[in-house]
């Protein structure tokens, strides 16, 4: 597995070692999603405390080139925070090496995880550590601050979701065909199929969820009436975090215990956590998801249903911690 050395402290202040691989988390309107919850309450920060950190932010990212090369996500015209939340995930296409910056692999048998694990070749949560420290570093120039910014919106977002915080010997369950409501797998390259159960994280339940018609004329409205539906119904007080430093590993940690509650074991059938750990690097390794094929694994709107609060729970935390930790590092 991942596993890197390194030591850290629970302050967003800290510096350790960069590192180098996997799939999206949130998808186009989750990331975009988390981006305006966090913009709500940095705005509220800066009201409360007669700040302008939120301006700092949008001087930053006035720093980035708008229509940059690569570009996955339709540009529908949202605020840049949300515009700019999808970058980090393009950016993997012109630098490989960031790949596993984007999700930490713990066991889904382990209960939790020390940053020092799982982490041999970067993992998400350094990856927030190092770009922090570059955004609070007042002696970098602006170009590499803005793009420090750019990580952080979208690792605030990754780190959230659950299957971005665990492996089940299945890539973070990209292994796992699912039959999604109606739709039923298909084959993809690399020996994977589509829908899979990673991917129906990172997409279809957001936006089931949170009635987004990515495609449709409606979808700009749509993302910014769910984000504030988060943010109004799953709001807590963002300032103790920023105020008591942020705990970044407790924050994964507490993504995958959410992995090992819901998406594996509300789907029908159950699958367990294995108790063994063997990584596998592509989905035709020792058939993984033609095994999985043959269980026939199903998320219907019962499932849906089940896990609706823990991904709005987790999309909420992301936007108010992002929210947090750009206000402790700029202000």
């Amino acid at each position: 597995m991942r596993m890197r050395r390194c030591r850290f402290a629970l302050l967003v202040a800290l510096v350790c070692v960069p590192a180098a691989g996997r799939l999206w988390a949130w998808g186009c309107s989750g990331h975009e999603t988390v981006a305006l919850v966090a913009l709500k309450n940095l705005n509220d920060l800066d009201a409360a405390n007669q700040t302008h950190v939120a301006r700092q932010v949008q001087t930053l990212l006035s720093a980035q080139t708008h229509a940059y090369t690569g570009r996955f996500c339709k540009d529908l015209g949202l605020d840049p925070i949300a515009y700019f939340a999808t970058w980090a995930d393009d950016h993997r296409t012109v630098d490989p090496s960031t790949g596993n910056w984007h999700y930490w692999d713990i066991p889904l048998h382990v209960k939790s995880a020390a940053l020092g694990e799982y982490c041999d070749g970067g993992c998400v949560v350094q990856a927030l550590v190092d770009q922090i420290a570059i955004l609070k570093d007042k002696s970098k120039d602006d170009a590499s601050r803005s793009t420090a910014l750019l990580y952080i919106i979208h690792f605030a977002g990754d780190m959230h979701q659950p299957l971005h915080e665990e492996d089940n010997n299945d890539r973070g369950g990209n292994c796992v065909p699912v039959t999604f409501l109606d739709t039923a797998p298909k084959a993809t390259s690399g020996g994977g199929y589509s829908p899979n159960l990673h991917a129906i994280w990172d997409t279809q339940l957001v936006e089931t969820i949170g009635q987004i018609t990515r495609d449709g004329s409606d979808a700009k409205s749509q993302i910014e009436a769910f984000a504030t539906r988060l943010e109004t119904e799953h709001a807590s007080d963002p300032q103790p975090v920023f105020h008591d430093s942020a705990d970044l590993v407790a924050w994964a940690n507490e993504a995958h215990a959410v992995a090992i509650a819901d998406p594996y074991a509300k789907l029908q059938p159950r699958v367990s956590a294995a108790q063994n750990t063997a990584p596998v690097t592509a989905c035709s390794d020792r058939g993984t998801s033609s095994t999985f094929l043959k269980k026939h694994e199903t998320v219907s709107q019962a499932y849906i249903t089940a896990v609706q609060g823990d991904v709005e729970l987790q999309l909420s935390r992301a936007g108010e911690r992002l929210a947090a930790v750009l206000y402790a590092t700029l202000k």
